[in-house]
Order: C-alpha cells, then sequence, then structure tokens
C-alpha cells in the first residue's frame, strides 16, 4: 500500500462502506460519538494555538477542520487525528510576530505570507511522500525526541506569557506591537493580575481531577469543562459581581462564524528577503510536521498492535500535505499529526476512518455555530489549558537521565532542547541527529579488535617459519582505522602477516585506504601481506576502491595452510580449511557484519576479480601435527 492507494470517492469505495456499515451499525455509532468528543476537545486546542501562532482563533479552527477532514480520507493511519497544532505554531509565530522575521511586513501581509508558507510546506510534505522520505525518521534517536519535547513544552509555555500583558494604544490586543505590550504587576493592575492567576489555577485543577468524576468524567472533555466554567466565572463573578475582568477573545481577536472561503495569498514580491524567508520555514515546517506525524502513526500502532510498514508512513505524509496545501489556501495556518487526540480516539475504539473524518465535520459546524461563544472565552483560561498540555508535554524523565544515564545521552537532550528554544524544532533535530550520529562513530570505532598468533604455516605449499596471523573483529571504517592501523608494528612484525578478516567489515574508503597503506608500508620493509576471507559484501567495495588491483589481487590469490593436532598418544586428525579473500561461509546473520545495511551490490566489477571471488584459493594447514605423523 502506498501513496496512490489513498482512498478515494470511487463507487466501489461507497458501495463497500455503505455495506459494511450498514451491516455494522454499532461500529457506525462508535466512530461518529468518538470522533464528535475528539472534535470537542479540539476547539480550545485550536484556539489556543492560533493565539501561540499569532493568527486569528478562525484561521486554528478552520485549520483543524481541513486537517482532520483531509487526513480522515487519505492518511495512513484510519482513526488518527490531525489538526492545528502546537509543534507548527511555535515555529509559525516567528513569521507573524510583530518582532519576528518579517517585522517590515504589514500583520496583513504577514498572514498572507503565512498562508502561502503552509501551501509551498504542502507541496514539500508531498514531495517527502513520493520519494518515500518517511523512512529517514528511524535517525532520530530516543534522546532526540525527548529534547524535541521538552524543547516544544518550553516554548509553548513561553508563548503564553502574553496572557499576562494588557495594551491601551489599540482597541484590540492582537494588533498593538511588542513595544505597546505592558506587562500586569501586582503593584499596578494588582485585581487583574489576580484574577487572571485564579482562572489559570481553576482552570488547571478542572483538567486534572475532572476526568477522575466518575462516569462523566471520561465522556466529556476536562478542557471543555475548563472553558465553560472559566467563562461562567468571568462573566458572572468577576465582571458583574466584582466589577472587574480579564481579556476575552473577543478583545484580542475576535472570530466570525464564516464558511471556509478560497484566498489566493498575495505576498510581496518586490523586496529579496520574503521569499527566500517564506522557503525556509516552509521546508522547516514540513519537516516538522512529518515527523511529529510519522511518530504519532506509529504510536497509533503500537496501541492496536498493528505491524507499521513504511508505505504507511509516506501515505500519511502525503495527507499531511495535501491538506496543508488546501489551508494555505483558504487562509488556514495549516497543523500536523496531534497524538493526544489520536490516542484517545485510538482508545476509544475507533479504528475507521470515519472518526477522523466525522471530527472535522464536527469542527466546521462548531465553528459555523459557534463562534458568538467563543468570542466570550478568557484568554487566561486558554492559557490554563496550554500550561497543561505543557506539563504533558515535558518529558520529566529528562532529570533521571541527566542524573544516572550516559553523559552523551544528556548531551544530547540537553543541546536538542536549548536549540529548541533558541532556533526552532527543525534544526534542533537535526543536531541531535548529527551528534547521536557522531557518538555513535566514535564509540563504534572503539570496538575494533584482533586476536594475533605468531606459529608456522604452509603457504603456497611451503613451510614459513613465524607467520604472524592477526585475526580481526568488528567493523572498519572512517573512525576506527587509526586504531585498526596502530596495532602494527611494521619494524618489528615477521616476513609474512596474514590478515583474517573472516569477522571484521570493511565498510568504506577510509577502511580501504587504511588496508592498502599497510601493504605499502609492509612492502617497502621487505615483507609481505596476505588477506584472507574478506565478506562477499565486502569484496566489491575493496575492488572498486583499491588503488592497485594487481597488488590486490596478488595479496589475495596465496594458497595458506595451518594443520593443528587434535588427538593424543600419536592419533592426529588433520583439519583442512579453504578461506578464499571475500567467499564466507553463507550463513544466517548472527553478527554486525551480517546486517543487511552493509551489504553491497558487486554487479559490474572487473571480471578478473570477480573470478578471484569465486575461488576457493587458500588453504588453511598446521606443520605440527604432520611432523609429529
Amino acid at each position: 500500500k502506498g501513496v496512490a492507494s489513498a482512498p478515494s470517492f470511487t463507487q466501489n469505495f461507497l458501495q463497500g462502506t455503505y455495506t459494511f456499515y450498514k451491516a455494522n451499525p454499532n461500529i457506525l455509532f462508535r466512530e461518529i460519538l468518538s470522533g464528535f468528543t475528539v472534535a470537542i476537545m479540539q476547539v480550545p486546542e485550536s484556539i489556543a494555538f492560533s493565539f501561540v501562532a499569532g493568527v486569528p482563533p478562525l484561521s486554528g479552527l478552520q485549520a483543524t477542520w481541513w486537517m482532520a477532514f483531509i487526513t480522515g480520507i487519505f492518511g495512513g493511519k484510519p482513526g488518527m487525528i490531525s489538526g492545528a497544532a502546537g509543534a507548527l505554531a511555535v515555529v509559525v509565530t516567528r513569521l507573524t510576530a510583530s518582532d519576528g522575521d518579517l517585522s517590515y511586513l504589514t500583520v496583513e501581509e504577514r498572514l498572507n505570507v503565512l498562508y502561502m508558507t503552509m501551501f509551498v510546506c504542502g507541496i514539500f510534505q508531498i514531495g517527502f511522500a513520493m520519494f518515500r522520505l518517511a523512512k529517514l525518521v528511524r535517525l532520530i534517536p530516543e534522546t532526540g525526541m525527548i529534547g524535541f519535547m521538552n524543547g516544544l513544552a518550553i516554548i509553548i509555555f513561553m508563548a503564553q506569557l502574553p496572557a499576562f500583558q494588557y495594551c491601551t494604544d489599540e482597541p484590540l490586543f492582537v494588533d498593538c506591537t511588542v513595544e505597546q505590550r505592558q506587562w500586569l504587576t501586582f503593584a499596578g493592575q494588582p485585581l487583574e493580575l489576580t484574577l487572571v492567576l485564579i482562572h489559570i489555577v481553576i482552570c488547571m485543577a478542572i483538567m486534572k481531577f475532572w476526568p477522575k468524576t466518575p462516569k462523566i468524567g471520561k465522556w466529556i472533555p476536562a478542557s471543555l469543562v475548563a472553558l465553560l466554567v472559566g467563562t461562567l466565572i468571568e462573566w458572572t463573578l468577576f465582571r458583574m459581581a466584582i466589577g472587574q475582568g480579564t481579556r476575552v477573545v473577543e478583545e484580542t481577536a475576535p472570530i466570525a462564524g464564516d464558511p471556509p472561503k478560497f484566498d489566493w495569498p498575495s505576498i510581496p514580491t518586490d523586496d529579496s528577503r520574503t521569499i527566500p524567508t517564506m522557503l525556509s520555514y516552509a521546508i522547516q515546517l514540513a519537516a516538522i510536521g512529518a515527523v511529529e506525524s510519522v511518530l504519532t502513526l506509529q504510536a497509533c500502532n503500537e496501541i492496536t498492535d498493528t505491524v507499521p510498514k513504511i508505505s504507511d508512513s509516506n501515505q500519511e505524509c502525503f495527507a499531511q500535505g495535501l491538506a496543508n496545501l488546501v489551508c494555505g489556501l483558504f487562509r488556514a495556518m495549516g497543523g500536523d499529526a496531534m497524538i493526544g487526540q489520536s490516542t484517545i480516539n485510538i482508545m476509544n475504539g475507533a479504528r475507521h476512518r470515519v472518526s477522523s473524518t466525522m471530527s472535522g465535520v464536527f469542527m466546521l459546524l462548531f465553528t459555523l455555530i459557534l463562534s458568538p461563544f467563543i468570542n466570550l472565552l478568557p484568554i487566561a483560561t486558554l492559557t490554563g489549558v496550554l500550561f497543561i498540555v505543557v506539563l504533558s508535554t515535558f518529558q520529566w524523565k529528562t532529570f533521571i537521565i541527566l542524573r544516572y544515564g550516559r553523559l552523551s545521552d544528556s548531551a544530547a537532550i540537553v543541546l536538542v532542547t536549548v536549540v529548541a528554544v533558541f532556533t526552532n524544532l527543525a534544526i534542533a533535530i537535526a543536531a541531535g541527529i548529527i551528534l547521536s550520529a557522531l557518538v555513535h562513530a566514535w564509540d563504534s570505532g572503539a570496538h575494533v579488535e584482533t586476536d594475533v598468533i605468531v606459529k608456522d604455516m604452509i603457504v603456497n605449499g611451503k613451510r614459513v617459519n613465524d607467520v604472524k596471523y592477526v585475526h580481526v573483529r568488528g567493523s572498519i571504517f572512517f573512525s576506527s582505522t587509526r586504531k585498526f592501523v596502530n596495532m602494527f608494528t611494521i619494524a618489528s612484525d615477521p616476513t609474512t602477516v596474514i590478515l583474517d578478516f573472516k569477522d571484521a567489515l570493511i565498510i568504506d574508503h577510509s577502511a580501504v585506504a587504511a588496508i592498502q597503506g599497510l601493504s605499502h608500508r609492509y612492502a617497502l620493509a621487505g615483507k609481505r601481506i596476505i588477506i584472507l576471507n574478506i565478506q562477499q559484501k565486502c569484496i566489491g567495495r575493496m575492488q572498486r576502491t583499491h588503488g592497485d588491483k594487481d597488488k590486490l589481487h596478488t595479496q589475495m590469490s596465496h594458497q595458506v595452510a595451518d594443520l593443528e593436532s587434535q588427538g593424543r598418544e600419536g592419533e592426529e586428525e588433520r583439519e583442512e580449511i579453504v578461506a578464499t579473500a571475500g567467499s564466507a561461509a553463507a550463513s544466517e546473520p548472527k553478527d554486525l557484519q551480517h546486517l543487511k545495511m552493509f551489504e553491497t551490490d558487486v554487479d559490474g566489477i572487473d571480471a578478473e576479480l570477480r573470478k578471484l571471488a569465486a575461488t576457493n584459493s587458500a588453504d588453511v594447514q598446521d606443520v605440527d601435527s604432520k611432523h609429529r605423523a
């Protein structure tokens, strides 16, 4: 199954769907009910993330409708939920902020650039799916994901700080610049600041303890209850009884319940900064959204005990890209998969596309019908909702890892977290991958070992005394070549040295160059190197990149024999071991060198060397038992 197999509104699909749900009405009811529940939960978060992103609340609500509806139909995992999410919102805010990268543009121009950015972001994500790049997510280490989540939590927390600010220079708070906004203080506005804190505490307490309420606690989302209670307190106790209110959505960025309208974003083209900035953010948002969505898909697969497929991940990238592309054309902020809502939907028993698709339909209905109520919501209550999101997003096991874990793991977590806060999440993930790759290369470079035996052997049918037999184990690549080369002392070594690579891998050209360099240095000292048992998967690399193929042919063509005594009191057994460079015995993967990732195609190798690799030309024998017999 791939991108091309995404569901479509064909006659067969509709007929099959109708037949299935007609025969299983209980499943249809459960899917619709779960979609309705998820949609209710998404309303407050979509509004809250809209303010994080610096866009009108309607932009976030419509983004959730488009994302849920489109990914519900075309996504790689039935039942997975998408919408306006914090991972993208914290990056988007740098485009929309009055002190961000587009500060030289007006508010409307910045929003148009954002919508065009989401359009281009969708194109990039569709490209990711076409080139099947979802598999690259496996390069992200666990420490990188921990740092990613920590950085996301900190950024969301910092985005809530404007809830403690006020502005009197403009009628709407969203129109005020950073310089015009002032902080609420106990010295200047003690009552308003106290009411804001009360809103936040009440909201967080409800979200913490409401799910534990018997029966109804599991069916009515805690965030919805918190918003209802906060709004009731704001417009009754605070404004009517006390005579002092806090800032609400209508005073910040009011919304109207308008249906989605097509609007091609008009961006400035008369400067050299806007388009490069837009492309840069489009790539970052595409990468972040793809990573978040693929990881959410994997989490849902674990819950449903489904065997993961790369094709599912690529299909999800396609659906995310299509949804973001459409969002850009309808003035929506875009989004990605939401792991919290997806988990809840799956755990509610939803296993089909109806639930995720209907969550988008319900979101659209809520947007059209509930806009007057949404304008009454206190900003402080929305802040309380997101503070709970911050607490659940932050990986508290970080402190255990920092205290008891490995230093490199701790460094990776701290690096990704700090880079995420001070730059953005995409750069942070890249930094985590690079650091982890360097640590892995360093560690792997120390795992090259050798067993050295000096003994008499038969080489090409003649006895040679004091042969240095070196059995190499491990992976030889750029990080381990220095250790490998330093294992040899050319001046004190005997005239014949045998390198047995039966349990070793020659990974890259650095390894080939190291072996070639050793051969050259031994030759200058009047000594020779014999190479045995190069793995078949490595022989192509040696043949293609070795600088002197004639010398390589000579080193691999020797016949070596080693006879060891196997009996007692005159009974001896001769064991003949045939060892040809590049022709190791076929076996099931048992060690690192047998992994598929190290395999090398040998097609196109010079005929002479191919013939050599296929010939059993090395025979190892021991001379001791021969003389005893």
